[in-house]
């Protein structure tokens, strides 16, 4: 029978737990552990350590950043709904453990991201043994658990059904990704749940209108849509609106300006990629008619974002990561929901975009509408390799985490 006697041990940033260790710990009553499981959703249906959370994030460093930055909220990636504000109320105060399938002995994989973030928010936590999940049932087959989850368990987990369809972390492996030095409170403050309404507050307040994302496309809110004299300024006659309550504010009125309305609202059920084609159309009909173009939402920081997003990637051939940054730098407080982000990775799919490997902004190459890509490469070039291609990062310092 184990005991309380098997010990921890460190091997490089992360302390390593046996198997032994996790079981005596769950055995007793009088001890509260928090365990996480890395895995993809199939491979933690399948057989789970007993108790543990399943926590996942989509395949996209941009998520990975915000994370690793603090800007996202740690318990945005516990898998399933009900459990995560549970887990908030918990994590800071009660020892976690991290188990992948092999064990979390490489600092480039993804679940490592989510370690060294539970650390930089003050967590006591461990992370099995070289073996992973693999060793623990091989060792402790008592103590694992499968299937849905048993109403009567707090821990349980059931595996997602959402259309977001979260990936495993597991699946992941990167170069290095940035902690930013935050506090406590800092971190708090920042971070937002990845699956932000964006019919809430934002991080950040937004630019004055118009903001022009390139010469004849702008992107904003509500109250930008009723901004006539504005809309009249900057020659805008094609209005985009991406909700499914406002209502397009001057059609009727004689006013020389055309919409088309999106009806979707920013919900992890929404399919917005089903109105690609059709809202990327309407875009460049104003385009070549050399009239300008609003793309606007509730609040202009989802919807609309993913919208001109993929307008971004299949006309200018950006890839998801660049557009991002490009969007971003115009208009600094924008945030898709997980749901919208997933859609756009199978968008950049779909194009067939291979990602850009140059953020130094050497040698640029400008186009007529504004978009710079730099053409030769004096940066050091770092990147994380998903399930099926090498996709590029940008601002890693490597140093940080050494």
């Amino acid at each position: 029978m184990p005991s309380l006697d098997y010990s921890a041990e460190m091997s490089g940033s992360s302390t390593i737990v046996p198997p032994e260790w996790v079981v005596c710990r769950i055995r007793d009553p009088t001890v509260e552990l928090l365990v996480l499981d890395c895995r993809s959703p199939d491979a933690f249906a399948r057989s789970r350590v007993r108790g543990a959370l399943g926590v996942s994030l989509p395949a996209s460093v941009l998520m990975l950043r915000r994370l690793a930055n603090g800007k996202l909220c740690v318990s945005s990636v516990v898998r399933e709904p009900r459990y995560r504000e549970w887990f908030k109320s918990r994590y800071r105060t009660v020892p976690i453990v991290l188990y992948d399938s092999e064990g979390l002995d490489s600092d480039g994989q993804v679940s490592s991201v989510l370690l060294q973030r539970l650390r930089q928010d003050g967590c006591e936590v461990y992370s099995l043994q070289a073996g992973g999940f693999a060793e623990f049932r091989s060792r402790c087959p008592e103590w694992c658990e499968s299937g849905g989850a048993n109403d009567g368990d707090v821990l349980g987990s059931s595996t997602p059904t959402s259309a977001a369809a979260l990936l495993g972390l597991e699946t992941l492996r990167i170069s290095g990704v940035p902690l930013d030095p935050l506090t406590t409170g800092d971190v708090e403050d920042r971070c937002d749940s990845g699956l932000a309404r964006d019919d809430s507050p934002s991080g950040a307040s937004d630019p004055p209108f118009p903001v022009q994302i390139i010469p004849f496309l702008f992107l904003g809110n509500e109250e930008n849509s009723t901004d006539l004299e504005a809309l009249e300024r900057n020659n805008i006659r094609y209005v985009l609106n991406v909700t499914h309550n406002l209502a397009n504010a001057f059609e009727g009125l004689d006013r020389g300006i055309k919409y088309m309305k999106i009806p979707i609202e920013d919900h992890w059920s929404q399919n917005l990629s089903s109105f690609f084609p059709q809202a990327i159309a309407f875009i460049d009909e104003a385009r070549q008619k050399r009239v300008g173009v609003l793309v606007h939402c509730l609040a202009g920081v989802s919807r609309s974002v993913t919208v001109t997003l993929a307008y971004l990637m299949q006309k200018h051939k950006m890839p998801l990561n660049d557009a991002y940054d490009f969007v971003k730098k115009r208009k600094a407080n924008i945030a898709p929901n997980f749901n919208f982000l997933g859609q756009l990775l199978d968008f950049e799919n779909l194009l067939n975009l291979k990602p850009s490997h140059c953020f130094c902004g050497g040698s640029p190459a400008s186009s007529d509408e504004g978009i710079v890509r730099p053409t030769s490469c004096r940066c050091r070039t770092l990147h994380f390799t998903s399930p099926t291609r090498t996709t590029p990062d940008s601002g890693i310092d490597l140093d940080r985490w050494t």
